[in-house]
């Protein structure tokens, strides 16, 4: 029976990305669908029978009748098949099952075959995504594994990988690796590159970056040297020269277990043929539209492992280019600076809708109309004679990290349309998710995003965020929110759990060094620097007996542990400070007048 336009309805329901993502799936020709004994289909493929012939249902019962439940561990089974190990696990517990299926071809075979309604309130898929993705995302040590052995051998490549992935996800968690970043000069990267550097210091790791940003105003200067194109050029060559050998003394100093460049990085070729003879691993996120910067041609067959925010036509390229090792890495938020505000910025901030970024072609074209709206624009590039220019609030100056903070947190509706030089309205080959997504959304923020390729990956759509499709659409959703302050919050609550859940930049750290080190694991046994909790050395040293150390402890479990934890929890307290607190209180502003 074919069960698939009525299963595909109800996972449009609980979980559209996958739904999108089986629907462009046709059913696999390898694999065919027997009858068992009572009637049941069991699917076969490379020669294995994923389930019992005879009868499968009650065949699962019984080799898993001695599975142990923990109420405190998450059960994940490895392997889907046509479910029916699953059905006798849901009639064993009343909690959640998590299934990692690796070939979508199956899942869409289940979906044909077999009616989902048993399985869809109580069991997430997690289908076809990459072993580093789900250990980044899930807590793998509170999992509780069952192994389907058919599905096992069918995907033995795939379940080996993951095993080894938990592995790797402990040794990273129990060591500390030396991590070089390599900042871009200027440019939107540039803060990505910070906050990945405060990630991974928050994970444990000691970083240095090479601050090529020091030498923007230099880097600036010698466009105005010369007016010669080949003298031009051959001054912009000996700088990236420069910027490279930089890059070089500062890792022969540091002497990193990687080394991680960000887009724009000023790394030639031979700057990073040079950082190879460290025989270290290094990395390229390329945070950007890989159309509107195509230089990454020149370089990415340097790095030994290239990370993209998008995938589909550039991996194609990629892969054309004969680059080995390439992998879908999109943007996050960073939660130390992202986050709600106690403040209400009156005045300046507040406004009803509000738009943070620069001018480009399809943003100076589309949001005229909403200009009979209490509207503020913020970024650069804007021609402030017309009258969506008198919307710009900051006289198109650089707008600051916190300020963007404050815009995120002060808006009743943040418009978030991404930019395209050449497009009117909405980019239709839009392919990936800008950091601005994730940020509004850590900051409790509202937000109307333009609808992308990745989008319901990240977010259910209508649940955690609002999506347009046409300018007209934005505008009714702008009219109608408007009007509905609670739905706004109730969107905006959820929206903020999904991001500090799954799409963080610590998140994304993890995955990259997951998949990194995946294919290294005996460099990280090499690494004999155990990670101390620097929560267990303060205690240490003040004495656990003492009342300082004793203060400490309430913190424990705190993670990352640091002087603004403490400040934090006294600044939330009632009643009068003791010595201990006005000690730190004093120590945070000392360091805060000499920063």
């Amino acid at each position: 029976m074919d069960f698939f336009t009525q299963n595909l309805k109800l996972l449009q329901e609980s979980d559209p990305e996958l739904a999108d993502r089986v629907a462009s799936q046709s059913f696999p020709e390898n694999l065919n669908v027997i009858q068992s004994k009572d009637g049941l289909p069991v699917p076969k493929i490379f020669g294995v029978s994923l389930h019992s012939q005879y009868r499968p249902l009650e065949e699962a019962d019984k080799a898993f009748a001695n599975f142990a439940f923990d109420p405190e561990y998450k059960t994940v089974v490895y392997g889907l098949g046509f479910g029916y190990h699953i059905q006798a696990l849901l009639q064993k517990q009343s909690g959640e099952l998590t299934v990692v299926e690796p070939l979508m071809s199956i899942f869409r075979a289940f979906m044909t075959c077999v009616d989902i309604r048993p399985y869809i309130k109580r069991v997430r898929f997690r289908v076809g995504e990459s072993p580093a993705c789900l250990l980044a995302r899930l807590e793998p040590k509170s999992w509780n594994v069952l192994k389907h052995p058919p599905s096992i051998k069918i995907g033995e490549s795939y379940f080996k990988k993951l095993d080894e992935g938990i592995e790797v996800r402990k040794l990273l968690q129990q060591r500390t690796l030396r991590v070089m970043i390599v900042n871009p000069v200027y440019g939107g990267s540039l803060p990505t590159a910070h906050h990945c550097a405060t990630a991974l210091k928050n994970m444990g790791h000691e970083v240095a970056t090479v601050d090529c940003e020091a030498f923007e105003q230099g880097f600036f200067s010698l466009k105005g040297v010369t007016r010669d194109l080949k003298n031009s050029e051959i001054l912009s060559r000996n700088f990236m020269s420069f910027m490279g050998e930089i890059a070089a003394a500062k890792a022969a100093e540091f002497q990193p277990d990687l080394i991680l460049a960000l887009a724009q990085a000023p790394l030639t070729p031979e700057a990073i043929k040079k950082l190879r003879e460290l025989k270290i691993p290094i990395a390229f996120w390329f945070v950007e539209d890989f159309r509107a910067l195509p230089y990454w041609n020149e370089i990415v067959t340097s790095y030994d492992y290239i990370f993209t925010l998008q995938d589909g036509l550039f991996h194609d390229e990629l892969r054309s280019k004969e680059v080995r090792n390439y992998y879908f890495l999109p943007q996050a938020c960073s939660p130390d600076i992202h986050k709600p505000s106690n403040n209400i910025y009156k005045g300046l901030y507040e406004a009803d809708v509000s738009f943070m970024g620069a001018a480009y072609h399809n943003r100076v074209q589309s949001f005229p109309r909403l200009l009979d709206l209490d509207f503020k624009i913020w970024g650069q590039g804007w021609n402030l004679e017309t009258p969506l220019g008198r919307k710009v609030q900051n006289n198109n100056k650089r707008i600051s990290t916190d300020e963007t903070v404050r815009i995120y947190n002060s808006a009743k509706i943040n418009l978030n349309l991404h930019s395209s030089s050449y497009h009117y309205g909405i980019n239709p080959d839009g392919d990936f998710v800008n950091p601005r997504t994730f940020e509004i959304s850590a900051c409790q923020g509202f937000q109307l995003v333009d609808n992308r390729k990745h989008l319901s990956r990240m977010f259910k759509i209508g649940e955690e965020i609002i999506a347009f499709d046409t300018l007209d659409q934005m505008r009714d959703q702008v009219d109608y929110y408007l009007s509905r302050p609670e739905e706004r919050n109730a969107i905006a609550l959820k929206s903020s759990k999904r991001v500090l859940g799954e799409h963080t930049i610590k998140h994304r750290m993890e995955e990259l060094l997951i998949h990194v080190f995946l294919d290294r694991r005996e460099s990280l046994y090499s690494i004999e620097k155990i990670k101390r909790d620097p929560l267990d050395y303060c205690v240490e040293k003040a004495g656990e007996g003492t009342d300082l150390g004793q203060y400490l402890k309430q913190f424990k479990g705190q993670y990352p542990f640091s002087l603004k934890t403490v400040i934090d929890h006294i600044h939330k307290g009632e009643g009068t400070l003791d010595n201990k607190e006005y000690m730190f209180l004093m120590l945070n502003q000392i360091l805060k007048e000499n920063a």
